[in-house]
């Protein structure tokens, strides 16, 4: 089980949900494959529908990071310094820009490189990009 955070729902209340995986051992090289939803992103605990919700409303619709937090995130009681801002969307705008984080999404990481006023797009972010691929041995 995981946990992932984010709205369940375009718009909705945002909740934590215990979400089900599965592991899987290849039996050619031993290595273990955790299966999740395809919505879970590696290393994060928001669901990628709530991160590009959040990146959509910080980026398009110029809302503010506390605004934005208390749609995405569930979490109810907050430190001083989310009372006016939130450290979780400069980290998510700034692993757009760097590809780590829906490297397909070119479109939208030039608009929040001139949304954030960050290095405009790198000459990488016009390579075509390999689709995903499944465990190879």
């Amino acid at each position: 089980m995981r946990q992932m955070l984010g709205p369940a729902e375009a718009l909705g209340a945002p909740v934590m949900l215990e979400v089900a995986c599965r592991r899987y051992l290849c039996v050619a090289c031993k290595a273990v494959v955790l299966v999740v939803p395809s919505t879970m992103l590696a290393g994060r605990r928001y669901s990628a529908s709530a991160i590009a919700q959040a990146l959509a409303l910080f980026g398009l619709e110029g809302q503010s990071p506390a605004k934005i937090r208390g749609r995405t995130s569930p979490d109810k009681i907050v430190g001083a310094t989310a009372s006016t801002g939130w450290a979780s969307i400069d980290r998510w705008c700034d692993a757009v820009r760097s590809g780590n984080l829906f490297p397909e999404a070119r479109a939208c990481r030039r608009r929040l490189g001139c949304v954030r006023g960050a290095i405009p797009p790198t000459k990488a972010s016009t390579v075509p990009m390999p689709p995903r691929s499944a465990h190879h041995c």
